[in-house]
């Protein structure tokens, strides 16, 4: 998966991202809401992505969630900022440009680039 980060980096960042450590999850668990399972994760302090390793026999939606905790990185590397604001949806909307992806709105930056089905992560 370091290869396709790289790639991603190199492509929809133009290098600029710090290296990560990428972590394959059997659960990623939201702590904004209890129980929601998440695809992926972006931990600041421990400067790392999870992604749930359910996606890894999906992978469109595996790049598409790396692309997003990318995001995230890049949005805290940049300024500090977190979440799913102004600043993600902007960051998010020059990451797809070079992947012919458009950008996210307010209401869909929390799903962008490709919503996954729920239905996904309850199977595993």
């Amino acid at each position: 998966m370091s290869d396709t980060y790289d790639r991603l980096n190199a492509l929809c960042f133009g290098g600029r991202l710090r290296p990560v450590v990428i972590r394959l999850e059997p659960w990623i668990l939201s702590i904004d809401t209890p129980g929601l399972r998440l695809a992926g994760a972006w931990d600041s302090d421990g400067w790392s992505i999870a992604i749930d390793r359910a996606l890894l026999d999906h992978p469109r939606l595996l790049v598409g969630a790396l692309l997003h905790e990318m995001v995230h990185q890049a949005c805290h590397q940049a300024a500090g900022v977190g979440g799913h604001g102004p600043f993600f949806v902007a960051a998010a909307a020059l990451a797809g440009g070079p992947l012919d992806i458009p950008g996210p709105t307010p209401a869909t930056a929390s799903t962008w680039p490709y919503p996954i089905p729920r239905q996904l992560l309850k199977e595993i």
